[in-house]
């Protein structure tokens, strides 16, 4: 795992406010290390019981939490912890405009975090397109996806990377999952095959907007993955494979749109089970 893999699923775990999944990419030496209250984790239970009070207080505060990749580019302290050119993701509430703190990783030569640093240090920053990156980076599901969490944060980070394994992705698709897409108020177009699925995420990746995707949780606690106008939201069968991935498109102008999402209505009981059952 790279620095940036790693940074991107802490992303999915702050802005879901779920720490599912963390064990299996931190080292068991892994530290919690804050520069105001210095080491609060020195080992991955530390850290993970950490990071699981930080998901409980973003959930029972029902705060919208934001992360964005970026890179150093000047440092004010001499003394300060990194330099310029490392990552890390910068952490808003509320706003993605301006953020309250910054988080970066160590990864050792394994592929795991054995350290994670949340700092209020002062730098200038840039924030990363890894869209048109210069250095590609292929992401390998660590683990098998087992999850609607799981399944959000791999599309999540498929579209914001631009950049995926297509092998390790598409072989946990099966033959019966399914894609519904409504753009706007059109008729919404259900892709039956798992084979069509393929062609249809080959297409959707080449859409660019002007915003990276982001995972809330809605009034009841569920899942969606928003990335610009787009919202998606993944359903599991009674295996716990992926059985469906709704899509919608909101084609509204800027000044129509309100807080309500639009959802392509469907009875899947049938199929699959209710997605309360899956938190």
């Amino acid at each position: 795992m790279t620095e940036i893999q790693a940074l991107l699923l802490i992303k999915s775990i702050l802005e879901s406010a779920d720490i599912h999944g963390i064990e299996s990419f931190l080292s068991e030496d892994c530290e919690y290390m804050s520069t105001g209250r210095g080491i609060i984790g020195r080992n991955r239970n530390e850290t993970i019981e950490f990071l699981s009070s930080m998901a409980e207080s973003i959930k029972a505060d029902n705060v919208p939490v934001t992360c964005k990749v970026m890179h150093i580019t000047d440092v004010y302290e001499e003394d300060s912890l990194f330099h310029e050119g490392r990552h890390g993701l910068t952490v808003s509430y509320e706003s993605g405009d301006n953020y309250v703190y910054m988080i970066f990783v160590d990864v050792n030569d394994e592929g795991l975090v054995d350290r994670i640093v949340s700092s209020q240090e002062n730098y200038s920053i840039e924030y990363d397109d890894l869209r048109f990156g210069d250095d590609e980076r292929e992401y390998a599901f660590i683990t098998l996806p087992t999850t609607v969490k799981d399944w959000l944060t791999a599309l999540s980070m498929w579209l914001e990377t631009a950049n995926v394994d297509v092998d390790d992705f598409y072989q946990y698709i099966d033959e019966d999952t399914r894609v519904v897409f409504q753009k706007g108020d059109a008729e919404s177009i259900t892709l039956e095959s798992g084979l069509d699925v393929e062609d249809y995420f080959d297409q959707l990746m080449n859409q660019h907007f002007d915003a990276v995707p982001h995972i809330i949780r809605d009034e009841e606690d569920g899942l969606i993955l928003t990335y610009g106008p787009m919202s998606a939201i993944a359903t599991l069968n009674e295996e716990g494979g992926l059985a469906l991935i709704s899509i919608y498109i909101d084609t509204r102008d800027e000044d129509e749109v309100t807080d309500e999402v639009g959802y392509i209505e469907e009875d899947l009981t049938k199929e699959t089970i209710i997605e309360d059952d899956l938190y």
